[in-house]
């Protein structure tokens, strides 16, 4: 299919989500092949001489016990040697396949790729695929997988068939032995073979899967507006934060010990508890309307109100709403309220 060539932005986290929420994630088929085989050949490996031992009891028990045996007791007893040989070999592969899909994508459960959908029946969109890249890269690589599974299987076969004819000259253990080597070989061999093609294959998958992820300069716009909201929301959304601020601020004048003023163009309030603050807080502070609010409510509530606009100016420049004064600026304000706490011992 062709791709749509405004789509040129890479996908947005969100974007992404939304992909795996629907069951599209990135998975290589070949990948989770390439890792059982290999899973399978080591178990093989290890499991061989078990293996060989239960082989070698199945045969003996065949051509022994045969003729002393009931057919049903014999069917028993052969079937449960099958399972012991066959069944770790099939665990092993049902739990490849499992962590092969985790390691690719994590745990993930959605019904949403059982959906029925049109496009697969939809003719026009079929005729595209037929000649898109995925479906040239998909032909080129059963071409190659194939030419390479036969010529590893014809060398494979011509190895291990090389005494093929001395074999029946063998003991039994002796042939036992080298049925299940060629097994392991076989095995070994198409693991190889599996995971360079597997490498390809992922790589060709995340390449695919970020080009059908990609999105417009207009979608990834929606999205902000919809993830963040449309700004005429977020501006009333800072405007209603502000105006919160605001009031909260002012709430904490009356509490205030002092307000430092320039005298109309800045106000800084300023609190201390003796005792509990290793400096002067400022509780609050403003600019031209602002300023003059803090000095109407500071003198409302019998807040003292000194004027010193270098000291009002450097307050406001330095220091945020919570924070505690600057160490240069403690001698002036100390000078301020010690003036202010010698006229409240007057009265």
């Amino acid at each position: 299919m062709a791709k749509d060539p405004s789509k040129t932005e890479k996908a947005t986290p969100r974007r992404r989500q939304k992909a795996r929420e629907e069951g599209q994630v990135l998975r290589s088929q070949d990948l989770s092949i390439a890792f059982s085989l290999v899973l399978v050949a080591v178990t093989l490996f290890f499991y061989l001489p078990f293996a060989f031992r239960e082989l070698l009891k199945l045969f003996n028990y065949t051509f022994e016990e045969l003729p002393f045996l009931e057919l049903n007791q014999f069917v028993f007893v052969s079937l449960e040697i099958l399972a012991l040989l066959t069944f770790p070999v099939f665990l092993v592969l049902l739990v490849g396949g499992v962590l092969s899909n985790v390691v690719q994508f994590g745990f993930l459960f959605t019904l949403k790729p059982l959906v029925p959908k049109l496009d697969p029946i939809n003719p026009v969109k079929g005729f595209q695929r037929l000649f898109s890249l995925k479906t040239l890269f998909e032909l080129v690589k059963s071409l190659v997988k194939l030419g390479f599974a036969s010529a590893v299987g014809y060398f494979a076969v011509k190895y291990l068939t090389r005494y093929f004819t001395s074999y029946a000259s063998f003991p039994l253990e002796v042939q036992l032995y080298y049925l299940a080597k060629s097994l392991v070989v076989l095995v070994v061999a198409f693991a190889l073979l599996a995971v360079p093609v597997a490498g390809l294959d992922f790589l060709y998958r995340r390449w695919e899967y970020e080009e059908n992820l990609k999105m417009s300069k207009q979608e990834v716009k929606e999205e902000r507006k919809q993830y963040e909201g449309h700004p005429l929301i977020k501006s009333e959304i800072r405007k209603r934060q502000r105006q919160l601020a605001m009031r909260r601020m002012m709430a904490e004048v009356p509490k205030a010990d002092v307000v430092i003023t320039n005298p109309e163009h800045y106000a800084v309030a300023l609190k201390y508890e003796r005792g509990k603050m290793y400096a002067p807080k400022v509780v609050a502070k403003g600019v031209d309307s602002v300023a003059l609010k803090i000095k109407e409510i500071a003198l409302e509530h019998g807040v003292p109100v000194e004027e010193n606009p270098p000291l009002a100016r450097a307050l406001y420049e330095s220091c945020e709403v919570g924070d505690f004064i600057p160490e240069e600026f403690y001698r002036a304000v100390a000078r301020i309220l010690a003036k202010i706490y010698r006229r409240r011992r007057r009265f």
